[in-house]
Formats: structure tokens, sequence, C-alpha cells
């Protein structure tokens, strides 16, 4: 089984001060080590997390970077392309989710293979699957 954690997941794995990171880091190592598991991100974040954690957290670079790296090594970051961004651009305005940001990741997913998206996104969470991917939460 295929796993897509959303940006929000990976900010709670890297930054357990935020309020959701109790459940988010349980749930993770509660499965990280299940073999019928496979993990993957949004390589595309990767610029988020550093500026989130390094410039908004206050958090040292060389520590955000070491984290980050540490994060790629046991979750594998899926990069989108144009193909997800047409498919999201297709679906804008015709689907029940109006955020084009997270179509463009749904879609990414979708293309990675995954079975499930985790996320602690309620407006997604609402959704409760999208396409032949379950939406879950922690």
């Amino acid at each position: 089984m295929h796993v897509f954690l959303d940006a929000n997941i990976c900010l709670d794995l890297l930054d357990t001060t935020r309020p959701t990171s109790a459940r988010s880091v349980s749930w993770y190592m509660k499965h990280k080590d299940d073999s019928a598991l496979r993990f993957y991100f949004s390589g595309d974040f990767i610029t988020t997390f550093y500026y989130v954690l390094s410039e908004r957290r206050k958090i040292d670079k060389q520590k955000v970077v070491t984290a980050i790296d540490a994060l790629c090594f046991e979750v594998q970051p899926f990069y989108i392309n144009h193909n997800d961004f047409l498919q999201a651009k297709d679906a804008f305005g015709n689907h029940k989710l109006e955020d084009f940001e997270d179509l463009l990741i749904l879609h990414s997913a979708l293309r990675c293979g995954c079975d499930s998206f985790l996320t602690n996104d309620t407006q997604l969470l609402t959704l409760k699957s999208f396409e032949t991917m379950q939406i879950e939460g922690v």
C-alpha cells in the first residue's frame, strides 16, 4: 500500500511543537516499520518546509536541512509534473474541492500510485476519497 503524506503531516514530523504533531508522530511511528506500506510526500514542499522551519520558527538552518534530509530518507519525495498541473487545472472549478494546490497534490499522489492520502486538512478529510485514493486523517 502506498501512502502519501500531506505537507501538514510532514511539518508535524519535522516540528513537534505544532498542535497536531503528537497525533501525526504517533501514527507515523506506529506504521513506519510496516513492510506493506511505502510512504511518499511532495518533494515540491521541501522549500516550504525549509522556509517555515528556519524563517518562521527560527530553527537553526543546518538543523532544518538535516531534519529534511532525514525525512527524505524515510519518506520518498515525489515531484509534481506538468501533467499533474493540467489535470488539476481541468478539475479546478468543476470539483467540489476549490483549492487548486490541493488538487495539484492529489493528482500527483494518484500518479504516484498511492492508495491513501494522509492529512490533517479538515476540508480534504470531508471528501473521504479522491478518485481511487482514500483520504484519511491520523
